[in-house]
């Protein structure tokens, strides 16, 4: 998915990986000078281009990864506002946390250091099993 998302744009995985842009909107009296709230009457400022396109792209990001969810994982992610939400619930939903991974990573390590082929077992299934155990790395 990383990869993909690169290859749309340069910035969409960014978003994905540190969250949506937020637009820093600033009060701005007619004239145009800014001011701080509390100081009469103001309006908030338009978002920049830019800030409309970081907004856009992280909109696309959501987008694509939502369209690569399957339907029965949909309700998971129905609740989340934005592709870093997303990509969080997905990465704890596949990964786990980070001590289910250590567990499963020192189980690997185990069973890897104590392999030995079973007394009449074939070299290919001896292969096939150590390979599974390699995979798990």
């Amino acid at each position: 998915m990383e990869r993909y998302l690169r290859r749309l744009g340069r910035d969409i995985w960014r978003f994905v990986e540190e969250g949506p842009h937020v637009p820093v909107l600033t009060p701005v009296q007619a004239d145009g000078a800014t001011t701080r709230l509390g100081e009469g009457q103001a309006a908030l400022n338009r978002p920049t281009k830019d800030d409309l396109d970081k907004m856009e792209s992280d909109t696309i990001a959501f987008y694509e990864i939502s369209c690569g969810i399957a339907p029965n994982n949909f309700d998971i992610i129905i609740n989340c506002k934005s592709a870093k939400e997303i990509w969080d619930v997905l990465k704890n939903l596949y990964e786990g946390t980070k001590q289910a991974q250590d567990k499963r990573l020192t189980t690997a390590l185990n069973e890897f250091n104590n392999f030995n082929a079973h007394a009449g077992e074939s070299l290919e299934a001896s292969f096939k099993r150590f390979n599974l155990i390699v995979t798990k790395l």
